[in-house]
């Protein structure tokens, strides 16, 4: 049925984007696809009517849904019937507010997933955030190599009236080919959006200064903390200018932007502790970043608590040792989560640290009550891993105000709670 079903949806969204003629923004990336995505929202919902794909729909199944203007994909026959007669009605008559820019997010985890994502979606505009060395999902193809040709569909389907925003510091991504134009942006000096400084120093945000076609552009991003939000200021930037806001009016719309649930937002811990909490997802080239959010800011004592990075297949152990090493150059204490914990917990006692300071265990459950018995006043927590293991229950346990958990934290639907 889900067959059937993704058939009639290709046709019916088809069939929207020709009558309606929006202008599709799509994103991917091995990291920051959903946070791009909102900022951009967060950015420009004022310019013009825009939409954004809901949470992380963006398989092809899922992905298509937000040119229907649904939220979540249907749970029974009934209710994805339902869907369908939804896009069939905005067929047949004009939805005089349909939105003029569309911004979706699009997923590549497995070989062939983006040639058809684009077959449905073809975007005027094509985000590449990132793939990195080992990216999210490579258990499902050969090589980093691999991952990038698939990812390289988005702006190969491009015409040459549009335009692909690549971010210049990735060496796959810089080098993807595409007929359409090309907006690059990074720290690289050469990058039309660069980057030149980054001032991460207070629990408060971060001050980012970049240049573009000469000119500087100064900003304050409130509450997001470390360069992850660097790159995504200057990639907004980017897309700025090619939906055709003018350079001098965007500094203020960028600061609009704040960390979406579970990407290194600012939260208040108990006994007088911060979280930061990174419980969305994780990556490699995600964890490095927090990690390094973590060493900057200022703290009595700085924790790490890290979950499994997953899908990494062959690559797993290599880079749960590598993070482990990072860890232990600066963290007071660590407490390792998932079947990697033990051989994060082992790298980091090789690399200097106590033993006592270090934990391993299975299930996140089982790491809250030595978390709550190590928290005291002034501590900075790092809270991050991959999101089948679940650390959002890590930070609801240690957050000060609880109560304001489904405003905060992750996954805290009826359904991510029973599951």
């Amino acid at each position: 049925m889900k067959k059937v079903f993704q058939f009639f949806l290709k046709i019916i969204t088809k069939g929207i984007i020709k009558k309606y003629n929006p202008l599709i923004i799509a994103i991917t990336g091995s990291v920051g696809k959903t946070s791009t995505k909102e900022a951009i929202f967060s950015a420009f919902r004022d310019f013009k009517k825009i939409r954004k794909s809901s949470g992380n729909l963006n398989t092809e199944i899922g992905a298509p849904l937000v040119f229907l203007g649904e939220e979540k994909g249907g749970s029974g026959f009934i209710s994805w019937v339902f869907i369908l007669l939804k896009g069939v009605f905005l067929l047949i008559r004009r939805d005089k507010n349909y939105p003029e820019i569309i911004v979706a997010e699009l997923a590549a985890d497995k070989p062939g997933d983006m040639k058809y994502l684009t077959s449905v979606i073809k975007p005027d505009i094509g985000v590449v955030t990132s793939v990195g060395e080992v990216p999210v999902h490579i258990e499902f193809y050969k090589s980093a190599e691999d991952v990038a040709k698939e990812k390289e569909e988005l702006v190969k389907v491009l015409d040459e009236e549009g335009t692909a925003v690549l971010n210049i510091d990735d060496n796959y991504v810089a080098k993807m080919r595409t007929k359409a134009n090309k907006l690059t942006f990074g720290f690289n000096e050469r990058a039309d959006v660069s980057i030149k400084r980054i001032n991460t120093d207070s629990h408060k945000g971060s001050h980012v200064k970049f240049t573009y076609r000469g000119e500087e552009f100064s900003i304050f991003l409130s509450s997001c903390i470390g360069e992850t939000f660097s790159y995504i200021a200057a990639c907004v930037f980017a897309v700025g200018v090619l939906i055709g806001v003018g350079p001098e009016r965007l500094p203020k719309m960028i600061e609009q932007i704040r960390p979406a649930k579970g990407r290194l937002s600012i939260i208040r811990g108990k006994n007088d502790s911060t979280i930061l909490d990174g419980s969305y997802n994780a990556a490699p080239s995600s964890m490095i970043s927090a990690l390094s959010a973590l060493k900057e800011l200022s703290a009595k004592r700085k924790i790490a608590v890290l979950g499994d990075m997953l899908e990494l297949g062959n690559y797993s152990a290599q880079e749960h040792r590598k993070i482990g090493k990072r860890a232990a150059d600066f963290c007071d204490y660590i407490i390792a989560v998932g079947d990697w914990a033990y051989e994060i917990k082992k790298t980091c006692i090789q690399g200097g640290l106590e033993e006592n300071k270090v934990f391993a265990f299975s299930k996140s459950e089982e790491a809250i009550t030595e978390l709550e018995k190590i928290i005291s006043p002034e501590d900075l927590i790092l809270i991050k891993g991959s999101q089948g293991v679940r650390t959002e229950k890590i930070v609801f346990s240690v957050m000060r105000d609880p109560e304001r958990a489904e405003e905060l934290l992750v996954r805290q639907t009826p359904f991510w709670k029973k599951k």
